[in-house]
């Protein structure tokens, strides 16, 4: 589906994001192993968390959905299993590369036999990182080339000590999901710090687990076989998404935003700080603290300036970068991109795909193999953009469309569907 964004003159009201893809996903999947009821609210409506959702159904989890709200019924670790009726189960993960990094850790660690595939897209992405250590501790995964599909074989794993060489949170994820099986003791250490929404609601589900610094990192124990108790929660707004909305506030000039009930999680909300330090005025509210943070954040039309994104910081805006992106190119200077190879094996090579959209736009960027440099303050125009199915390029490219003189095309913009299905018409809630 092609989409055609005019621009506008400013930004103006309030908006209320869908729930957070990321959290969802993790709830749901803990959820299942818990001994008991669970209560998810707000629950993101995006592709990617119906494909978990479609694929604990297949695992047998009983699930009561009603609009944003969902009851898991779960039955502890030991109730997740399935008779072995000679095949595997088949699990469509769609184009979630959560939903198959996780249903590998929690499979692997339950032994049920089953088949992982996923739409084209999904099908090029690495899973090696996941495969690897579960296979190292016992774990029988058949696998193409270290991608999809995989068949999942029963195995016997034994308990993990393992360092997480690459920093991602849906790695740690997969690995604690196993460990939560075994017997004994695991520990899983991550040298650079990711997003913990898997240990916040392990914590809130009272796991048998624990999280302490280790280094620059954290170092996460598990005791397996200990059923977390059931979850109550209330999702909140997905930050990744209310990111563009808020990047298209900063970049128009007289704008003024705000986006409620949004998650702020220090591990998630960091492009907040970004934009601050660009000089954007980005005033943030939390109003509420467990086990997710959230609250109020306002936004205002800004004059912005570059800056520089490496290292460590990396991990924390990794899915931010193409709204950063589209906040450079109307900041004063260069904006460097470094350390962000991971970038390049998501649902696109978004090095690639960001690189040409400001091009298209008649912005002006060096692109490199872990990244990229922006040079703002340059007028854009309006410009033909292909999605290439990529989810935060298609949102990255209608906000530069409304910055933009004229009308832009964004080819494939259905793709949003992934993760804020929404979006087109907060857009125009928004607009002016």
């Amino acid at each position: 589906m092609d989409r055609e964004v005019s621009g506008v003159r400013r930004v103006e009201g309030e908006i209320r994001v869908g729930g957070d893809k990321s959290i969802s996903h993790r709830a749901l999947v803990l959820s299942s192993m818990a001994d008991g009821q669970s209560v998810v609210r707000g629950l993101s409506a995006a592709r990617d968390v119906a494909s978990t959702l479609q694929s604990l159904g297949r695992l047998g989890v009983e699930l009561e959905c009603g609009g944003t709200t969902v009851r898991v019924l779960g039955k502890g670790i030991a109730g997740l299993k399935l008779p072995d009726t000679g095949e595997p189960v088949v699990l469509d993960c769609g184009n979630s590369g959560t939903t198959a990094r996780l249903m590998t850790g929690l499979l692997a660690g339950a032994g049920v036999r089953a088949r992982l595939v996923g739409d084209r897209s999904l099908l090029s992405r690495p899973m090696k990182r996941v495969i690897d250590p579960l296979c190292r501790f016992g774990a029988r995964i058949e696998h193409r080339e270290g991608r999809l599909p995989l068949v999942i074989q029963k195995g016997s794993l034994q308990a993990i000590r393992y360092t997480v060489p690459v920093p991602s949170a849906q790695v740690k994820t997969a690995l604690i999901l196993a460990s939560m099986f075994v017997g004994g003791k695991s520990e899983i250490e991550e040298t650079i710090i990711t997003r913990d929404h898997t240990e916040r609601l392990l914590a809130a589900m009272h796991a048998a687990f624990r999280s302490e610094p280790h280094e620059n990192g954290a170092r996460i124990t598990v005791w397996g076989r200990k059923d977390p108790h059931p979850l109550d929660m209330e999702v909140p707004g997905d930050i990744s998404s209310a990111v563009f909305f808020i990047a298209l506030a900063l970049i128009v000039p007289g704008s003024r935003l705000v986006v409620r009930n949004v998650g702020l999680n220090p591990t998630r909300a960091r492009i907040l700080s970004v934009f601050k330090r660009m000089g954007g005025e980005v005033d943030t509210n939390v109003e509420a603290g467990g086990p997710e943070p959230y609250g109020t954040v306002r936004v205002r039309g800004s004059s912005l300036v570059g800056t520089e994104v490496s290292g460590r910081e990396i991990p924390l805006v990794i899915d931010e970068i193409p709204a950063l992106a589209c906040a450079a190119l109307f900041a004063s200077g260069e904006t460097v991109i470094r350390d962000a190879r991971e970038l390049r094996v998501k649902e696109s090579d978004r090095i690639e795909a960001v690189c040409d959209m400001v091009r298209r736009f008649g912005g002006e960027v060096e692109e490199r193999e872990d990244g990229f440099t922006v040079r703002g303050g340059a007028p854009i125009n309006n410009a033909l953009i292909e999605s290439g199915g990529d989810h935060r390029i298609a949102m990255a490219a209608s906000v530069l469309a409304c910055a933009a003189p004229g009308t832009s095309t964004i080819r494939g913009a259905e793709c949003v569907s992934v993760s804020c299905p929404e979006f087109f018409d907060l857009l125009e809630h928004v607009v002016q």
